[in-house]
């Protein structure tokens, strides 16, 4: 008895779709690899872009840290000494004088809390011409002043603005008033220009 078997057909068909399945695996991961080469490629690219750029202000700034160095060094040189003294207290003046306190007083209305009043204000002038308050502010509850500080850390107006004392007073018998003193650089609106027609009504 005869038996005629292919024993081989299964098996070709098998190793045939392995081999098909094998090629797409291989073409899919090669196309990840390459994908995956190209956004490398594209970070390192950034990377080195960001890093020149980084040290390119970086030598910027110290130029400019430097240059400020050796002006302040021709300020503060004994010969100049009596030149920087006469300027410094002039720009203080002109600061002084440049600040509206009618628009202040507007500034400090808008965000002053209901039971907290101004008590005083001193105008003073940064090293680095930066027109800088001294505020001593007083309200019948702590709250007060401290939420009056808060509202000047959010305002545009005030900046760095910083708490240098904070005190309990009894002016009376009885009474209880909290003094807050602050210290905040103060930046003005600008003045805003006057309209054509008003000018020539002006003049």
């Amino acid at each position: 008895m005869r038996l005629n078997i292919n024993l081989a057909t299964r098996k070709y068909e098998e190793v045939q779709q392995f081999f098909f399945r094998w090629r797409m695996a291989l073409a899919a991961l090669a196309g990840l690899t390459l994908l995956l080469a190209a956004l490398a490629g594209f970070k390192h690219s950034n990377a080195v872009k960001n890093a020149e750029e980084t040290k390119a202000l970086q030598q910027k700034i110290a130029a400019l840290q430097k240059e400020r160095d050796h002006l302040m060094a021709i300020d503060a040189s004994p010969e100049n000494r009596e030149v920087t003294q006469q300027k410094k207290y002039w720009n203080t003046q002109i600061a002084r004088r440049s600040l509206s306190w009618t628009q202040l007083l507007n500034d400090l209305q808008k965000i002053m809390p209901p039971r907290a009043y101004l008590d005083s204000v001193q105008p003073d002038l940064t090293p680095d011409n930066r027109l800088k308050l001294k505020l001593v502010i007083v309200g019948e509850k702590h709250e007060d002043p401290l939420e009056l500080v808060k509202k000047m850390e959010a305002s545009s107006r005030f900046r760095s603005v910083k708490i240098v004392a904070d005190n309990v007073q009894k002016p009376g018998k009885g009474q209880i008033v909290y003094k807050i003193d602050i210290e905040t650089e103060y930046s003005p609106a600008p003045a805003v220009a006057p309209s054509g027609s008003s000018a020539k009504e002006g003049t």
